[in-house]
Parts: structure tokens; sequence; C-alpha cells
């Protein structure tokens, strides 16, 4: 029994290891970008790809930008929410891939929150496009609460509960 509580304590810290450095990619990348890349410059990648510093003042997709302090305290307050919400999610659920894969999620979300805290927005830098369609901007946090979110869909749909 004593063994089965260690292997589940390794596992629940490296789920909040995967979240840690889902965070710590995700500052480092966008300091990077920072100090590196002029705010009205894109740097060409490929022909479908640039890295492009855009600051996201509001929700996703740059959707519902805040007007005042109020509102943006507002979406500040329903990030937190979230993550708290996620945390609790992260506790209840028993399998080493939902919390894995929820602890992604929460590493992304924490990202962008520090992002808001500290610069007002979020730095998104992504950019992909084709011809002169372009998709959002976005950012790492980004890229793993989506990858996250799909994949912990995916699986909570296709595992047995019982297991």
């Amino acid at each position: 029994m004593n063994l089965k509580r260690k292997e589940a304590s390794a596992r629940l810290a490296f789920c909040i290891l995967i979240s840690l450095i889902v965070l710590i990619f995700d500052q480092a990348s966008k300091m990077a970008v920072i100090a590196f890349l002029p705010a009205s410059d894109a740097i060409k990648i490929c022909p479908f790809f640039n890295l492009t510093l855009v600051l996201n003042r509001g929700t996703s997709f740059g959707l519902l930008e805040p007007s005042t302090m109020t509102e943006f305290y507002m979406i500040v307050g329903l990030t937190v929410c979230c993550i708290t919400f996620l945390t609790y999610c992260f506790i209840k659920f028993r399998t080493f891939a939902e919390k894995m894969l929820l602890g992604v999620i929460i590493g992304g979300a924490v990202g962008n929150l520090v992002d808001r805290i500290i610069h007002g927005a979020v730095i998104d830098f992504i950019d992909l496009y084709c011809g002169a369609w372009h998709w959002p901007a976005f950012n790492l946090a980004d890229t793993a609460i989506s990858c996250g979110a799909v994949l912990l869909l995916l699986v909570t749909l296709f595992s047995k509960r019982g297991e």
C-alpha cells in the first residue's frame, strides 16, 4: 500500500512539474519576443508563418477587449475563476492522463494570467496565415490550452471509467 501512495505522489508531482514547465517555456518565449522583436515588425519564418508581437488586451482571439479598468479586472477575475475550477478538476480527476493534461492547461492559463497582470495584455507572437487570411496571433500558452483541452476531451470520451 505504501508503494502505491509513493507512486501516486510521484505521478502528482510529475503533473505539477508539467504545469510549471509549460509556464516557464511560455514566459521565456514571451520574454524573448519582447526583447528581440520590435512591435511593428514581423519576421517571416516560412510562407505561412511569421513571428510578430501582438498585445492582446481582450479574451480569446482578441474578443471582448476591455474599455475600462473594471472590465480588465473582470477578465482577470474570470481567468482566476477558470484556473481555480481547473485546479479543482485536477484534484478530482483520477487518471494520470487527465491530471497530466489538466497540468498542461493550467500551465497555459497561468502563463496568460501572468501576462495580464504584468503587461496589462497577453503577449501573442505566432502568426499563421494563408495568403491574405491570418489566424489571430497566439502564443505557447494558447497552444498548451487548446491542445490540452482537445486531448483531455478525447481521453475522457474514450477512456473506460473503471480503469
